[in-house]
This record gives C-alpha cells, sequence and structure tokens, in this order.
C-alpha cells in the first residue's frame, strides 16, 4: 500500500451531532497511522466546518464520502473526475480500517457534471446578492402555493359560490377556507426568506433563530406597531444573524462539546440576543421604515409612480437576470406580502418581452440574424412566452448595442403602461398564462400591454439592429482600405 496518498473525506448524518465527527476524527486519526495526508470536511449541526478548498480537492488522489444524507447535485459537482468511495456513515464507523483496505479498489470514478446554467450570470457565492437570492429562492413556492389558492378561490367566487368568513356560530364557506390557506403562504414567506438569508451566510444553526426573529418583526400585534417589519425587516435580520452565526461558529470547544454548539448553544444565544433586540429595537425600526415606503408607494404622484415604474421596467430588461435585473425583481418581488401587486406586474410584462420579441424579430427580419438565431426562434418564443427570460441572452450577445438598448427602452415603456392600465400579479406563474390562472387582472389590459410592449420592442430591435449592421459593415470596408 502506498505511505504517501492525500486524501479528502466529507462525513454527514441526519442529525450532525455524533457520527459526523466521530467518523472524521476516525478517519484523520487512521489515516495518520498509515502514513496518509488527509483533511475531512464535517457537515454537521454546526454546518460545513473545515470546508475543501478546490485545490485541495484537485490534488488528492482519492475522495472518501461517508454519508448519512445525500449530498446536493452542486456539492457532488465539486468531485467530477476524482477517484471516489462513498459508503454509508454508520458502515464507516464500524470498520475504518476496511475503508482504507479497499479504497484503492473500491473508489470509482465520478463522472463529470454538467455545470451549464442558462441565463444565470455569475455571482460571486459569498456576495450580498446570492445571500438575498437564497431567501427569494426558498420563499418562491410559498408564494406560487398560496398566490394560485389566492386565485382559485376568486375564481370560484366569480362562478357563483359563496363566501362566508369564518365568525362566531358561523361555519366559513370553502372558498373562504381555500383562500385563508392561500394567504399562510403570503404569511411565510418573510419568515422563511429571513431564515434562507441567514443560513446561506451562517449556515444551518442560523436558520432557526432567523425565521424565528423574522416572524416576530413582521407581528404588529405584539410589536404594537401599525405594519410588520416585511422584507425590509427579512433582509436585515437575515444577513445579521448569518453573520453573528458565522463569527460564533469559529468557537472552539473541544471535541467532547464542540457538537453542542450548533444544535444548542448558537440557536440560543442568537434567538435570545436577536429577539429581544428585534422586539425593543430592530422591529419597530423596520416596521416603521417599512410603513413609510408603503405610504410613499400609496400617495406620490402619478408622474413620480410612471417614473420609478420606468425605471424599474427598465431594469428589469437591461441584463436579463444580472444584478441590475435582481434588484428590480427583488423589490418587486417582496411588495406582495403586504398586498402591493401592481410593481410585480410590472415583472410578469417585462420579463416576457426581451426573449418574445428577439423570436418575433427574427421572423419579421430574417436577414438581421444569423442561421442558428433564426433557427432558435420557435422554441426562444415558447419559452420566452412562460417567462423565462434566458433565450433572449444569446441575441444579446451577438449585437450587445442594439438588442439591449432596445429592450431597455421598450422595458421601461411596458413599465409605465402596467401603472397607467392598473395591472395586478398576486404571484409567479405561466406568463402569458397567468391570467387564464387567476394570477393576472384585469386580463384585457394585461394582453394590450404586452402586445403595445411587444410591438415597440420589435420594432426598436429591427431598427437599431439595422443600423448598428449598416455601421458594422461600413467600418470592416474602411478597415479593408
Amino acid at each position: 500500500m502506498e505511505n504517501n496518498w492525500k486524501l479528502v473525506a466529507v462525513t454527514n448524518c441526519p442529525a450532525g451531532i455524533a457520527h459526523t465527527y466521530m467518523v472524521a476524527e476516525a478517519l484523520e486519526r487512521k489515516a495518520r497511522s498509515l502514513g496518509h495526508d488527509i483533511k475531512v470536511e464535517t457537515q454537521g449541526a454546526s454546518g460545513v466546518e473545515n470546508t475543501l478548498t478546490a485545490q485541495e480537492i484537485e490534488a488528492a488522489d482519492f475522495v472518501i464520502l461517508a454519508l448519512g444524507r445525500t449530498l446536493s447535485e452542486d456539492d457532488r459537482r465539486r468531485f467530477a473526475g476524482k477517484r471516489v468511495l462513498e459508503m454509508k456513515i454508520s458502515d464507516a464507523l464500524k470498520n475504518i480500517p476496511l475503508v482504507f483496505n479497499t479504497l484503492e479498489e473500491k473508489a470509482m470514478l465520478m463522472k463529470e457534471a454538467s455545470g451549464v446554467r442558462l441565463g444565470q450570470q455569475p455571482v460571486k457565492a459569498d456576495s450580498i446578492m446570492n445571500h438575498l437570492m437564497a431567501g427569494v429562492s426558498a420563499a418562491l413556492p410559498f408564494v406560487i402555493g398560496g398566490g394560485l389558492l389566492v386565485a382559485l378561490a376568486n375564481m370560484l367566487v366569480q362562478m357563483g359560490l359563496p363566501y362566508i368568513a369564518q365568525g362566531n356560530n358561523v361555519s366559513p364557506s370553502f372558498t373562504w377556507i381555500v383562500e385563508s390557506i392561500g394567504y399562510l403562504g403570503f404569511k411565510f414567506m418573510i419568515p422563511v426568506m429571513g431564515a434562507y438569508i441567514a443560513s446561506s451566510v451562517g449556515d444551518k444553526p442560523a436558520f432557526a433563530p432567523a425565521f424565528l426573529v423574522s416572524y416576530l418583526a413582521n407581528d404588529s400585534a405584539m410589536l404594537g406597531t401599525s405594519s410588520g417589519a416585511g422584507f425590509l425587516g427579512a433582509v436585515v435580520l437575515g444577513l445579521s444573524i448569518g453573520y453573528f452565526v458565522r463569527v460564533l461558529r469559529k468557537v472552539r470547544l473541544g471535541n467532547s462539546l464542540q457538537p453542542l454548539l450548533g444544535s444548542m448553544l448558537i440557536p440560543f444565544v442568537t434567538l435570545a440576543l436577536f429577539g429581544l433586540l428585534t422586539y425593543y429595537l430592530i422591529g419597530p425600526v423596520m416596521a416603521g421604515m417599512m410603513e413609510l415606503l408603503l405610504h410613499l408607494l400609496n400617495t406620490i404622484p402619478m408622474s413620480m409612480k410612471l417614473g420609478a415604474a420606468c425605471l424599474v421596467g427598465a431594469m428589469l430588461a437591461f441584463d436579463m437576470g444580472g444584478p441590475v435585473n435582481k434588484t428590480a425583481w427583488f423589490f418587486c418581488f417582496s411588495l406582495l406580502d403586504k398586498g402591493i401587486y401592481d410593481w410585480y406586474a410590472i415583472v410578469g410584462v417585462v420579463a416576457l418581452m426581451p426573449p418574445m420579441s428577439a423570436a418575433l424579430a427574427t421572423f419579421l427580419a430574417p436577414r438581421l440574424f444569423t442561421e442558428q438565431e433564426r433557427g432558435a426562434a420557435v422554441s426562444t418564443l415558447v419559452v420566452g412566452a412562460t417567462v423565462a427570460t434566458e433565450p433572449a441572452i444569446p441575441y444579446a450577445l451577438a449585437a450587445p448595442l442594439p438588442m439591449i438598448t432596445a429592450n431597455t427602452l421598450s422595458g421601461g415603456i411596458a413599465g409605465m403602461l402596467v401603472m397607467v392600465f392598473g395591472i395586478r400579479r398576486l404571484a409567479p406563474g405561466l406568463g402569458v398564462f397567468d391570467p387564464l390562472i387567476g394570477l393576472m387582472s384585469p386580463w384585457y389590459s394585461f394582453y394590450l400591454v404586452l402586445g403595445i410592449g411587444l410591438l415597440l420592442n420589435v420594432a426598436f430591435i429591427v431598427i437599431f439592429k439595422n443600423w448598428w449592421m449598416k455601421r458594422q459593415t461600413l467600418r470592416t470596408a474602411t478597415d479593408a482600405i
């Protein structure tokens, strides 16, 4: 047996308290006795500790995965192309010597995983935006499920079913029950958002304190405020708790007490500290700021509101999934729990326009596009119609100046039209089909504004790209001379 293997390992178990650390310590002790170098990443109750770097994985001869719960695809992707021995953590605990005796024989090459993510512009792993989007991604199912149930209840009422609220000696109607269940999604979207923002920063120990404290910050009855802290509270508390927990996780208490740090001590200290801070200070302050924002959105003159809507629409269309788009999207989405639906309607219209317009322009002016772009037009139109903006990106990359300019101008105009026509969107849905499932209203205004937006976007693309291609041809001819 070789005496100079470089090994890396990952251990985890369902509880993340005992076996995770016991197996990690046993692997380290046995590897040292055999003369091997090893680094073990533990994914326990305190979160990921002793994280393996890309350089350490690249240099390793073998990877040992002793698992009690599955790794995510992103986690597994780190070990693509490496020789990996994967086993149950319970088996590893029973026979550590067997792990090393059979490692060379049983290790299997982990296949390369696809890293293609259409339309996703890279975001720095530890950036604020990355943490915020982790919270939004977790909150989306709550809003989608809740929004669909609220829309279903409204449709049933329109069809003639009775709507009776629960009261003393009064049985609620079916429509009221469905609507109430739906509104639970909006109620819990903010605590879930705050919890996952904190978890993205500080890992699992930050989750529970952030969830409970974010819920407290939105309980206006307990805080004695007229409004909850809303998404502002979720962002501030999620980030604050996440970074606080990240610092606490660096505390070392010894092998016997270390497992208790993440499962007991960190949640207790964090919840006590931030719970009191939220009740006496952060909650009331954030609630006041949220109340001021809501008052501003509801009372500003229409001219100023149209200007803001134009800006939001332009930002949404500008970089199709990039940081500018995400900033505008996050603002609109975060207002849903406060019952403000017109800003999210801008997302519902503008997100459709870049891909659909690129495809329609390809049909109307094929000479302005390459054979590959023309071949992708049908799929771009179909996918774009269901609020997947990514298919527009190849068209924008091929001719950035005319395509992005056309998208941004038409997106700004469409944003203003959404406000003028009073369009509302309850939750994320199915793009052009949103009015059919009750998420977008009024339906006729939505299709009218979308039609105007697409017409303008296509016209701008044809005009700007035609001018751009002539300039490119002229420049090429000049360079040739």
